[in-house]
């Protein structure tokens, strides 16, 4: 539904997202929270949909995002050690576990 505030520019909806699509990214979103939330500060690799890759350690995750502390932040153009990478939840493709040997 679409209202008008008297005094106010009328605005033009750009994009809406179908319901059904809606359905389908809700429980997904969910899914990939809880693998996230049960290996929180564990060393991951993570491809996204576009094939990008991201090496690190989850820190947190929240909201649909995955927040990552990058493992080698000169990768992303960035000199300092903290670099926190987020990523968007319904746009990852792969998450591997690093394990440590």
């Amino acid at each position: 539904m679409h209202y008008h505030v008297p005094g106010t520019p009328q605005s033009q909806v750009l994009y809406q997202a179908d319901p059904y699509l809606v359905q389908q990214l809700i429980p997904l979103r969910e899914h990939l929270q809880n693998i996230c939330s049960r290996f929180m500060n564990q060393r991951v690799r993570v491809q996204t949909i576009d094939g990008l890759v991201y090496e690190g350690t989850i820190v947190n995750c929240d909201r649909g995002l995955l927040y990552l502390r990058a493992d080698h932040p000169e990768w992303y153009g960035r000199s300092y050690d903290d670099f926190i990478i987020y990523l968007v939840l319904y746009e990852l493709l792969v998450i591997t576990l690093l394990l440590l040997y």
